[in-house]
């Protein structure tokens, strides 16, 4: 097997252990991480970051406890951005975390 068939090879593999695992694509991951701010928008940019997918939910954390009650107000429309971004079903939930706590 050529170089190029044993990366699909492994790529397939780390795709189909992090399915079992219940995590997302870890390029999924490496654009929320990096495009966070301009993605997520009002309110949540500055005031949280991505910690992981599961299965399909986005988990974040708050910048402060008393801020998550703010972000829940936001979380329709950084369905949406979500969905446009990586498409219908990608992510479909948010749960909003206190600092410290992943």
């Amino acid at each position: 097997m050529n170089n190029r068939g044993d990366l699909e090879h492994f790529s397939d593999s780390l795709d189909d252990m992090f399915r079992r695992m219940g995590l997302s694509d870890p390029a999924v991951m490496a654009a929320l991480s990096t495009e966070w701010d301009e993605l997520a928008g009002v309110p949540w940019a500055g005031r949280s970051r991505p910690l992981y997918v599961k299965g399909s939910t986005l988990v974040v954390e708050a910048s402060s406890g008393s801020m998550i009650a703010f972000l829940r107000y936001g979380e329709v429309n950084l369905l949406t951005t979500l969905a446009k971004r990586f498409g219908e079903g990608a992510i479909t939930g948010i749960d909003i975390q206190p600092p410290g706590r992943s």
